[in-house]
């Protein structure tokens, strides 16, 4: 039926209504459409993706450190019974949660005045944790504030029950601490762990920002034995991000346990003798290159380097840096190894058949001095003197290794030549690095004609090789690397790399994962008659020599070796030298029963003087009353049968 409008206005107010209304149509057509569409596309299209977006904003994985293994010394039984050099300490923070408070900052500041307050907490840290810049940001980012670290077993029990009223309100999340129970005396060995740097996290070790890793010593060497693999848990958060639920997924696996070849007790008396001065000292077994103890000193800390309180760990670190504490003189270090190195002399002259003929009984006279003859017209000779100003008198090779005696070694090394002692400082691996299972170890320093031609623009001198002979001049050595020398002495050539790591242990089942077997690095075949000679000078020192008045003391074993006097470019006393000595003992024993030793005392005035005293005490460690029995076996080969002077 057709509609006839009554004027012309109420056609055209009709006509616009209809088309509003199709407009209006067509709209809440399209905006179905692109509803029903994105339904389509985020619940078919992206569904799982969503889904997995969705279970993320409610569901957190939140990683679970795994805790460092302990590390023992070479008495290890089994983890309960032994007593572990570096062990953890599971010890809490304590966490405020912001989000859990609805108001504002007020409620927060009144409630740590309360928490501070039943707990006991000095007013002094409730201030400092209010006026820290990092408390307003964490307020406002509702990220936790850590009210107390590292918290007492006292704290703990009263945390317990005021946790169970604000549960919601604070949090006590694990932070393990890292306990190393020979602090210092331990610090160039064990190292310390800290907080990755970005490096260490770009390296492909699988490395964490909350991760702990070694920062030096073993802790770094055995890094990936030590950390052990992480577990995760799935946390449930409600609607203000407050926990509601957590399962455990994966546990967290502790990293393996460490057994070193360190003595405890040999360790700390090398540590007390050695505390006062700036020096090393080394002991091991010179038949495996088992390390017993090995001490830097001066030393660190490492317990508060490892430590949360960034405080006292900056002014301990500018304290090592004003010491160069973090040096290990035993391995990152060289010196000039003066009278321990007229023992590489001897042996050198003993063995070299192209320069000269030598035997042990041949003597030279020393009257205090030695005149090396200038082969220039106009340039007068050289004096060379003895450290005794009226001489010793003609010696032997045993009595010059017992007395020291510098003219014997000059008289003998400017015959010899450079060639072959240098040739046998390369060969004893004087020049090298020992290899040892520590971080940042240096090479020594032997030096050549080549060499000084190209440093000095300068061609090699019959008064270079004087000052050779009695290990001064150019040459330069690390005290891991003259001590090897005398190892290969004790081995007849055999040179064994030093090792620390004696064997990675299961921490679960205790089982052996990995054990060190010794390794030769250099053989070098020697005369038997040279080995004897050398040793029984080295004796003649403990016994009769510049040694004698240390190692003759009740309760010691028959104690052999060289001491050394380095001189300096200080200038003044005595003080400005340095003192060495080299030794092992029970002289006469079989290598497996040996104990080898090195010290080294920056500025120590003498060998006899500031070394010797502490290899004594070292040695005292190594082999206390009743622990050298007379049946112990005897290197027959090195036995001097038949003879009235046998030392």
């Amino acid at each position: 039926m057709k509609k006839y409008y009554t004027s012309v206005s109420e056609y055209k107010l009709e006509r616009s209504f209809r088309v509003r209304l199709y407009v209006f149509t067509v709209i809440i057509v399209l905006v179905l459409f692109v509803f029903i569409a994105q339904l389509f596309n985020l619940q078919l299209i992206h569904g799982s993706e969503n889904s997995l977006k969705a279970n993320n904003f409610v569901l957190r994985n939140v990683e679970l450190p795994a805790t460092r293994g302990f590390v023992f010394d070479r008495n290890f039984i089994s983890p309960e019974v032994s007593r572990p050099l570096i062990s953890n300490s599971d010890t809490f923070d304590v966490h405020l949660i912001p989000r859990a408070f609805r108001s504002k900052k007020k409620d927060i500041l009144a409630f740590i005045k309360y928490f501070c307050k039943v707990l006991a907490v000095p007013k002094d840290r409730y201030k400092k944790i209010i006026a820290e810049p990092k408390f307003s940001k964490a307020v406002k980012s509702r990220k936790s504030i850590i009210l107390l670290r590292d918290i007492s077993k006292k704290q703990h029990e009263r945390i317990v029950g005021f946790f169970f009223d604000y549960e919601k309100k604070i949090k006590l999340i694990p932070s393990p601490k890292r306990i190393y129970h020979l602090g210092g005396a331990l610090a160039h060995i064990s190292g310390y762990v800290g907080k990755p740097s970005d490096r260490d996290l770009k390296s492909d070790r699988g490395i964490k920002r909350y991760h702990l890793i070694g920062k030096n010593g073993i802790e770094k060497q055995y890094d990936q034995f030590l950390r052990g693999s992480d577990g995760f848990r799935i946390q449930k958060k409600n609607s203000i991000g407050l926990v509601e639920e957590e399962k455990v997924i994966e546990e967290a696996k502790m990293g393996n346990n460490l057994v070193l070849t360190i003595d405890r007790n040999i360790q700390l008396a090398a540590y007390k003798s050695l505390y006062r001065y700036r020096g090393t000292v080394i002991a091991l077994r010179p038949s495996t290159g088992e390390v017993l103890a090995m001490v830097s000193s001066p030393s660190f800390d490492p317990n508060i380097l490892s430590g949360h309180n960034r405080k006292i760990r900056q002014k301990h670190l500018r304290k090592i840096r004003r010491y160069k504490a973090f040096l290990n003189l035993a391995i990152q270090s060289r010196f000039p190894p003066a009278s321990t190195y007229k023992s590489l002399v001897a042996l050198a002259a003993l063995e070299s058949e192209h320069r000269i003929t030598y035997e042990p009984s041949q003597t030279y006279m020393c009257d205090g001095k030695f005149r090396l003859k200038s082969t220039r017209v106009g340039v007068a000779d050289q004096t060379f003197k003895c450290w005794e100003k009226h001489g010793h008198g003609r010696l032997n090779l045993t009595q010059a290794i017992e007395k020291s005696c510098s003219v014997y070694f000059y008289n003998l090394g400017y015959k010899l030549g450079a060639e072959p002692i240098l040739t046998y400082s390369r060969l004893f691996r004087l020049n090298k690095k020992s290899f040892i299972d520590l971080p940042g170890e240096i090479e020594g320093l032997v030096p050549d004609g080549n060499w000084k031609r190209r440093i000095y623009r300068q061609k090699w001198y019959d008064g270079d090789t004087v000052n050779l002979s009695i290990g001064q001049g150019f040459i330069t050595v690390t005290p891991i690397g003259i001590t090897l020398f005398y190892m290969a002495l004790l081995n007849r050539g055999k040179i064994y790399q030093p090792y620390i790591l004696s064997e990675i242990r299961d921490p679960v089942t205790n089982a052996v994962i990995h054990k060190t077997k010794p390794k030769i690095n250099g053989d070098i075949p020697l005369k038997r008659s040279t080995i004897l000679a050398v040793l029984k000078g080295l004796r003649a020192v403990g016994k009769t020599g510049t040694a004698s008045s240390v190692f003759n003391v009740p309760g010691l074993p028959k104690v052999a070796g060289k001491t050394g006097t380095a001189q300096t470019r200080r200038r003044g006393s005595s003080s400005s030298n340095h003192a060495w000595f080299i030794g092992y003992a029970p002289y006469g024993a079989a290598p497996e029963s040996q104990v080898l030793v090195t010290v080294f005392v920056e500025y120590g005035v003498g060998g006899s003087v500031g070394a010797a005293p502490i290899a004594r005490e070292v040695f005292r460690a190594a082999f206390p009353p009743g622990s050298y029995a007379r049946n112990k076996p005897i290197r027959k080969d090195l036995e001097l049968e038949k003879r009235k002077d046998d030392l």
